[in-house]
């Protein structure tokens, strides 16, 4: 009998003591990240939270346990900075407790592949590339935090860049080489510190003082670039005249808003409008979606809304659903109109919609996550397929509708049509009183950066504000709160480098990446064949 009993004993297979060492690093790292965004915003802590990561990696025997260790850095980290998906889904998707955080843990198990697969060629550019991993290492993370930023409609939710929203000086380089080359001159910190602490015997003298010498030249020429964009653009906008802007807060509740009658959603964003009209501003801008009907199919309310805007002599943006008959069936779009005072009207429909929140992809695959868009009632969108610009006169608004300011790509593209002005309309009331709102606003922030324009930001339920082009935040409103507020912009005409030439910089290091693995791979095939 005792023989029966122990060959049913299922051995746990052992950890040693070296590994649970290296996964130990691999959750810091994951911790030091998520710490480095909203709320926490530690971003000081960006120039070092790599280097347990790279120890652990350091240490680790090959690809696949590089792989691992990089994977649970980056769940740690997603499961902390994307917390809010849980709440998100379990109010408004009817998920229960148990598939809410297994909604978590999927996209953040998808998104720390990209952290895997980093974790694991920097363990191969380590073995093969010890000279040249100052520039190859940062340009892996770049590289795969690009790969997360466009595969599968792209998801560049807190990228690395995005942490330093806070610190002014440092970001005005991204309206240069865009917030992926600020990742790249963070890791590059981080790679060269690791190097000198825990390479400085695998290295000659002669590297690590080059090494040193040119991440002190980066960190000094940012500094200096960023100071000096700084005092150009305030010297620049000295003498322009400012254009007084009314941003309207509605907050009316997710389950609210598709549900109360046209007539009260109308009324209240009439009535804040007409209080904000005694500091007589040139524009009033509600949220995304402030009106959720399509204005046209009701006169009454279509008229209602344009002779606001004729009787009080301003520009009105306001959001709503655009609504076209085509090949036979009714398309719906996440649109924003302009009503000017002379009777005449603008409008943009959103191009890069919210997958699981705008439209289902793989709904056939996974007919569950239907849910999430049950709850408030929407989804089904189309995208839109041209840019357009809302103007008034001599103002040319490039509109960014919620998601999107996060797709430099696709924000640079208003400028080709000479926008001076960019907005953000969005509605975060989704999130509930978590960091998500936060968060948003701070990665709005480099769209004013990477394109030299002021953004004022206009959300159902918060934050609303005004973003000065140096990326400042002038001013901004609390969450959950129906208010209204006054903010000044000015036009901008100048186009920032990166405006003009988007991702130049991230494409020329993904290649210098590729072809190092290209070269490593043919040396390899070639000693074989010798």
């Amino acid at each position: 009998m005792g023989r029966i009993e122990k060959s049913f004993i299922i051995k746990m297979p052992k950890i040693s003591e070296e590994k649970l060492v290296n996964i130990a690093l691999a959750i810091l790292t994951g911790i030091l990240y998520a710490f480095l965004f909203p709320d926490f915003n530690l971003e000081f802590l960006a120039w070092f939270f790599l280097l347990p990561l790279l120890y652990s990696v350091n240490r680790a025997k090959n690809f696949k346990e590089s792989f691992l260790y990089g994977f649970i850095s980056g769940v740690t980290a997603y499961v902390v900075i994307l917390y809010w998906i849980a709440y998100t889904v379990r109010v408004y998707g009817n998920l229960s407790y148990y598939e809410a955080v297994f909604a978590l843990l999927l996209l953040s198990s998808y998104l720390a592949v990209y952290i895997g697969l980093f974790a694991g060629f920097v363990k191969i550019l380590l073995n093969n590339y010890k000279k040249s991993g100052i520039i190859l290492i940062p340009s892996c993370w770049v590289f795969f935090e690009f790969l997360k930023s466009n595969l599968l409609t792209g998801f560049p939710w807190e990228n690395l860049g995005f942490s330093q929203f806070l610190n002014i000086p440092f970001i005005q380089i991204s309206g240069v080489i865009g917030v992926l080359g600020l990742s790249f001159v963070i890791v590059l910190i981080n790679y060269a510190l690791f190097s000198f602490i825990f390479l400085k015997n695998q290295i000659s003298r002669k590297q690590a003082l080059s090494e040193l010498f040119l991440v002190l030249s980066v960190f000094i020429a940012v500094a200096l670039y960023g100071y000096y964009n700084i005092y150009s653009l305030n010297t620049s906008l000295k003498g322009k005249k400012p254009i007084r802007i009314a941003l309207i807060q509605g907050n009316i509740g997710m389950f609210q808003k598709w549900r109360i009658t046209k007539r009260r959603t109308t009324r209240i964003y009439l009535n804040l409008s007409e209080k904000a009209l005694k500091y007589k501003p040139q524009i009033v801008i509600w949220p995304e979606t402030a009106l959720p009907y399509p204005v046209f199919a009701y006169p009454y309310y279509e008229k209602k809304v344009e002779d606001f805007a004729v009787r009080n002599k301003i520009g009105l943006i306001f959001g709503c659903i655009g609504l076209r008959f085509f090949n036979g069936k009714y398309r719906y779009y996440n649109r924003d109109y302009m009503f000017n005072p002379d009777g005449k009207y603008s409008y943009y429909d959103k191009h890069h919609l919210v997958p699981f929140g705008e439209y289902i992809p793989l709904r056939r695959q996974f007919p569950f996550l239907a849910h999430i868009l049950r709850g408030a009632g929407i989804g089904g969108f189309t995208a839109g397929k041209k840019f357009r610009i809302l103007k008034e006169k001599n103002i040319r608004i490039g509109s960014m509708i919620c998601y999107e300011a996060y797709f430099d790509s696709l924000v640079r593209k208003f400028s080709k049509y000479g926008e001076n002005l960019l907005i953000s309309i969005t509605d975060d009331a989704w999130y509930g009183r978590t960091s998500a709102p936060e968060q948003d606003m701070a990665m709005t922030v480099f769209s004013a950066v990477e394109n030299g324009r002021y953004i004022a930001r206009a959300g159902n339920s918060g934050i609303s504000g005004i973003i000065s082009p140096e990326g400042k935040i002038l001013a901004e409103t609390a969450i959950f709160k129906r208010t209204y507020i006054i903010g000044y912009v000015k036009l901008i005409n100048k186009k920032t480098f990166f405006a003009l030439y988007g991702n130049i910089f991230t494409y020329i290091i993904n290649a210098v990446f590729i072809l190092s693995l290209v070269y490593l791979l043919t040396r390899r095939l070639f000693s074989k064949n010798i």
